[in-house]
């Protein structure tokens, strides 16, 4: 069950309420007033809530849930067992998302407008209506925060950064040479604009190299908990669009990724790389720098990309390769493997018979 110390939660919706969000026809007329009181998992639900299943792994919970009713997709409804109405829908985890925001919300002072006697914000800043700015906020000259953006404690924005209406800064945060869009969310611990990993090795030793570029984000953008967002060093790091990056995340100098990107945590991108548009790139992926990541592509978790990817391009492995032949590869290994083994058990097996015989 959700934990009502950390969350909001409306008393309930009514069934009727819940179809028309969904999209889905009433099943019975006589269900239109019934009080929805949660959304529950299938193994804790009861008469009153409703649950949700689009993970084939869960069937057996499925059979056996109390569950009022069950967002399901059309292929999985006839999973659902007698006494829960199956709420037939295209895309179950999509529909999730949309029942939890009516039922549930975060705790906290967001949506309000507040100025902290804790902030210290510069007089040559500039802080639109109706923003929430928590104790101990720094805010330098020349930083705009557009009006609704919340910021959350400890947070420190340096000279001229721009953040975008709307947006959602959780505590701890470090911004610096940055300009972000609107309805941005940066959670705990994220550093953006910072030098990166740049210098010059020669006679004279080791030489940092100024990196004078910027962050560019893009509108409706996720930073995840402690990732960190290098500058550019002659032009900028860009990140684009409704993407959402995960936690632990390392985007280096004058990386550009586009719209609608997916990025695992711990997933580490090396300097001037540039990816395009929907791409997914699972946990622990390393890319090398100066490579061209195309539109589309996907690179399961925990390989390299040591070369450029083709849009639509599906790579696995250290180093990445298309991943059909990732797997074969990993197949004929698995072979030549257990035929070592089984030519190792026979050579062994004809020594014993040698020492028998004598």
């Amino acid at each position: 069950m959700v934990d009502t110390r950390f969350y909001n939660k409306r008393e309930y919706i009514l069934f009727d309420e819940i179809c028309t969000l969904l999209g889905v026809p009433l099943p019975d007329k006589c269900f239109s007033k019934r009080e929805i009181s949660g959304i529950a998992r299938l193994d804790n639900a009861t008469s009153a809530d409703i649950t949700f299943f689009h993970n084939a792994k869960y069937a057996a919970e499925l059979s056996k849930t109390q569950a009022f009713a069950c967002v399901v997709s059309k292929k999985n409804a006839h999973l659902v067992p007698e006494g829960t109405i199956p709420l037939i829908v295209p895309e179950p985890y999509l529909a999730l998302a949309v029942l939890l925001k009516e039922f549930y919300s975060i705790k906290g002072k967001r949506g309000e407008a507040y100025l902290s006697p804790k902030a210290n914000i510069s007089k040559l800043a500039v802080v639109e209506d109706g923003c929430y700015i928590s104790d101990y906020v720094t805010i330098a000259d020349g930083v705009i925060v557009k009006k609704g953006t919340f910021i959350g404690a400890n947070v420190t924005i340096l000279d001229g950064v721009e953040i975008g209406e709307n947006s959602h800064i959780e505590p701890n945060v470090t911004i610096g040479f940055a300009v972000i869009g609107k309805n941005a969310y940066i959670k705990t611990g994220a550093r953006i604009g910072q030098q990166g990993f740049g210098f010059h090795i020669g006679k004279a030793g080791i030489t940092d190299v100024l990196q004078v570029g910027k962050v560019i984000i893009g509108d409706d953008v996720q930073i995840g908990a402690n990732c960190t967002i290098d500058r550019g060093s002659m032009g900028d790091t860009i990140i684009g669009s409704h993407s959402r990056i995960d936690n632990l995340v390392h985007v280096a100098h004058n990386v550009e990724i586009g719209d609608y990107c997916v990025i695992a945590a711990q997933t580490g991108i090396a300097g001037s790389t540039k990816i395009g548009n929907q791409c997914f790139l699972g946990g622990q992926v390393g890319i090398a720098g100066h490579l061209v990541i195309g539109d589309k592509v996907t690179i399961a978790a925990q390989s390299g990309a040591m070369r450029d990817i083709e849009s639509g391009g599906k790579v696995a492995g250290s180093p990445a390769v298309n991943i059909l032949n990732w797997h074969r590869q990993n197949v004929t290994l698995k072979k030549l493997i257990e035929h070592n083994n089984q030519t190792k058990m026979r050579g062994f097996f004809e020594k014993l018979k040698f020492i028998f015989k004598k």
